[in-house]
């Protein structure tokens, strides 16, 4: 401690001696720390209510006061300089600070901190403790870590947060060398090529995304094999060499550019400069224009040079030294800044991303560095232009997860990895049952895909004995399967045929139900048709939910009441001389709130549908194929003597391949040929057929249905426990893997919360959780992930939401 509060004194104290006293002046607080700020609860927000304690308010520097709040509130933060930027920002918009006040604050927090610890040690040393708020580690802590600062990166920090430039004389440099790269001698002997290292680099292509060797191995075989010229590894590209974790100090982002070559390789000046570094990192000084001097620095070098010499453009510097520690192959790094960093006690290398924006002000891009090259440029996200494109060439109506949309590159079991490299866990996506990027799918799509892939009016075995495996799944007697590409697709033909059969119009359904996208099933979906006006012959029944509807979870009638209403619904039909042709249900209402039907609910709508003569048709396009766990199919859970005439199913068929199909009887099928023959140009071709055959295998061989039984129960458990504590729950319903959590305002009047249901969404995504709102007023989180999600996972997911609904939004 006493080293580190010296370290702070030498650094700081004769700069404050020097400028102090010419700053604005007021009278201020004088002790402004967080143990002096009053807050309150403004429903999921904390707010500033109150400051107390004015006994050493004193004229002095207006500074001093958020050089104290400041020093208080980074005290155990996880990110010190985070805090004190955000402090500064928020002070700056209400009270603008000059730059002559900025340029001190940071080393008034230093100072103020290692006061603070000082003192501290000296009460505990003498056992007169002091005030006991003041006696935690963190005190200690802030200070060791101030005193490792140096005071460039933190005079950059709060500038930059009140929008100056970080580092005025590194903005000077950079622009220089940008405007005179053609002058520059290239480090080594090119052609130069950029070798992709983030995670949409082709190298990965063949390794697991959750193995860091596996990264690492394919990154230096694919360096290994590049060629003609030299690769070389952009500025800016988040390296893609392990899963990127969140939290503070993640992030693996180069400050420099790798330019990867044979251990031995000669490398060159760019620029004519001096040797003002001579360590493991070789640092030249330039000036090659008045008012413009700044830094090349150089690691992965072996050289002889001396401080102070002198080295011509293209002189020599060193040859690349032999294999990094890494793994990776040989390689030169090269950065360049402004500023004097052989004093630092380190050089980064690389930053986080909650940093990175500071980092690279005071490390900006070095690629000019490589000569009057084209072919090498500094990494930008795709995000931008990506979402460019969507908007001049996809629908306004096309939409998009959150307010700031991830761009995916990649995915693999219960993870998605964005272009930056970060992994988020997959709770949303109910397409890939069985994980993204299976093996053994991915293995079956390739190889049918360079055997044949045609249309089904050739004969091919795969979609014969797909076709017999799929209806091996379903009731004796629903055996013909008409192959399409959607879910939307075998509703409408569901939906047509029941029509052609009965000759008949009308459709009875499931308010708030979601059935897809072509005209005919959109007309049976409130969910789109409150857009343009429900139809006549569409014929809505009361959601069976038991949480809000008319009859709740303490009715064991439940089910035999709610499915009264949709029989009093064909009654009326009937009576109105225009029974109905269908009735159309979901085994679990997604787009309705996550709803789980009622025991009891199915079988007397069938029993009544019958005798009205309407067919019955089972949208298990979301809940299909084990999903729900207790059954294969989710009509299933109400009973064996529940048996649809039509399953339509889709989405979860090929594990993301679009693959779909619509299931019925030999007799319908007869009395719909004279309708004319059907064909699906892609519908059951030979590739969909292939993936959807080894997804049943995958399936059966892993368990994953009765880990869908198993584990979506463990998570539901997991979250009602949650309710326990955070009164914003109201609900927690499921089956297997589709699960609900239903956010109110109040318990009592169940008042919908859905602002903040999207929110802690946000928050979650953040967080690295994927999750998104559901249901009417989109106040319920939906619950779909893959059926490989583990106990876990389900920890994990438990542990964000806890996080996010304690800390608050």
């Amino acid at each position: 401690m006493r080293a580190a509060v010296a370290r702070i004194q030498a650094r700081h104290l004769p700069l404050l001696d020097e400028r102090l006293g010419g700053l604005p002046a007021a009278v201020v607080h004088h002790d402004l720390n967080t143990f002096n700020v009053l807050v309150r609860r403004d429903g999921g927000r904390t707010r500033v209510s109150g400051v107390i304690d004015f006994g050493d308010a004193a004229r002095a520097p207006r500074a001093a006061d958020l050089a104290v709040l400041a020093s208080s509130a980074m005290r155990g933060a996880a990110e010190p300089l985070a805090v004190a930027a955000a402090l500064t920002a928020a002070y700056h918009g209400a009270c603008p600070l000059g730059e002559d006040e900025l340029d001190l604050l940071f080393p008034l927090i230093a100072v103020r901190s290692a006061a603070v610890a000082a003192t501290t040690a000296r009460l505990d040393a003498g056992r007169r403790h002091g005030d006991p708020r003041h006696r935690s580690a963190a005190v200690a802590g802030l200070a060791r870590l101030l005193a490792d600062v140096p005071a460039e990166v933190g005079r950059a920090a709060v500038r930059q947060a009140c929008g100056l430039p970080a580092h005025p004389a590194t903005a000077t440099a950079a622009a220089w060398l940008a405007g005179n790269a053609a002058s520059v001698t290239p480090p080594v002997e090119g052609p130069f090529g950029p070798f992709r290292l983030d995670a949409a680099g082709e190298c990965f292509d063949g390794a697991d995304p959750r193995e860091p060797d596996s990264l690492r191995a394919a990154a230096r075989d694919g360096i290994r094999a590049y060629g003609p010229g030299v690769p070389v590894g952009r500025y800016g590209e988040p390296r893609f060499l392990a899963p990127r974790r969140r939290g503070p100090g993640s992030g693996d982002v180069p400050l420099g550019l790798d330019v990867f070559a044979s251990s031995g390789t000669p490398v060159r000046a760019p620029l004519a400069g001096v040797v003002e570094g001579a360590g493991a990192d070789l640092v030249l000084r330039h000036e090659p224009a008045d008012g413009v001097r700044f830094r090349t620095l150089y690691a992965g070098l072996s050289h002889d040079l001396a401080e102070g010499e002198e080295v011509p453009a293209g002189g020599r510097l060193g040859q690349v030294a032999a294999d990094a520690a890494d793994g990776l192959p040989p390689r030169v790094r090269i950065q360049m800044t402004a500023v004097p960093v052989t004093a630092w006690p380190d050089v980064p290398r690389q930053a986080p991303d909650s940093e990175l924006a500071l980092w690279q002000a005071l490390f900006p891009d070095p690629t000019p560095l490589l000569g009057g090259q084209n072919a090498v440029a500094a990494w930008t996200p795709a995000a931008d232009r990506a979402l460019a494109a969507r908007r001049r060439h996809l629908p306004n109506t096309h939409p998009t997860y959150f307010s700031d949309p991830i761009t995916m590159v990649r995915a693999r079991d219960c993870r998605f990895y964005d272009e930056h490299g970060r992994a988020y866990l997959d709770a949303l996506n109910n397409v890939t049952l069985a994980g993204h990027g299976h093996p053994r799918l991915v293995e079956a799509a390739a190889r049918q895909l360079g055997r044949l892939n045609t249309n089904t009016r050739f004969v091919y075995e795969v979609l014969s004995e797909y076709a017999e495996r799929l209806t091996a799944t379903l009731p004796d007697g629903l055996d013909v399967v008409y192959f399409v590409n959607s879910g939307s697709e075998a509703n409408d033909l569901a939906l047509r045929m029941a029509r052609y059969l009965t000759k008949r119009d009308d459709v009875v359904i499931i308010d708030d139900a979601y059935h897809g996208y072509t005209s005919a099933v959109s007309d049976v979906s409130p969910s789109r048709y409150r857009h343009y006006g429900k139809p006549d012959t569409t014929h809505p029944t009361p959601v069976p939910d038991r949480y809000r509807g008319r009859y709740g979870y303490d009715d064991p009638d439940a089910g035999a009441r709610y499915a009264r209403h949709v029989a009093d619904a064909f009654d009326r039909l009937a009576a109105a001389g225009r029974p109905p042709a269908a009735f159309l249900f979901e085994a679990l209402l997604a787009g309705g709130g996550q709803v789980v039907l009622p025991p009891g609910y199915l079988a007397p709508i069938f029993t009544a549908a019958a005798g009205h003569g309407a067919l019955t048709i089972a949208d298990e396009v979301q809940v299909g194929f084990g999903r729900l766990g207790e059954a294969f199919w989710g009509f299933q859970t109400q009973g064996a003597d529940v048996v649809p005439d039509f399953v339509t199913m889709g989405k979860a068929m090929g594990n993301g391949f679009p693959v779909a199909a619509m299931v019925t009887t030999r007799e319908i099928s007869r009395a719909f040929d004279p309708a004319g023959r059907f064909f699906s140009t892609y519908g059951g071709n030979p590739v969909a057929c292939a993936v959807g055959l080894e997804l049943l295998n995958v399936v059966e061989e892993e368990g994953l249905q009765h880990n869908a039984l198993v584990t979506g129960q463990y998570l539901r458990d997991r979250l009602s426990a949650l309710a326990e504590r955070h009164g914003l729950i109201g609900d927690v319903r499921g089956q297997g893997f589709y699960s609900g959590v239903e956010f109110v305002t109040d318990r009592r009047t169940k008042e919908p919360a859905s602002d903040e249901t999207l929110i802690v969404c946000e928050r979650l995504k953040d967080r690295g959780v994927l999750v998104y709102p559901t249901g009417p007023a989109w106040n319920v989180l939906k619950l779909k992930p893959p059926l490989t999600f583990t106990r876990a996972h389900a920890d994990e997911f438990a542990a964000a939401l806890d996080d996010v609904l304690e800390e608050g939004w």
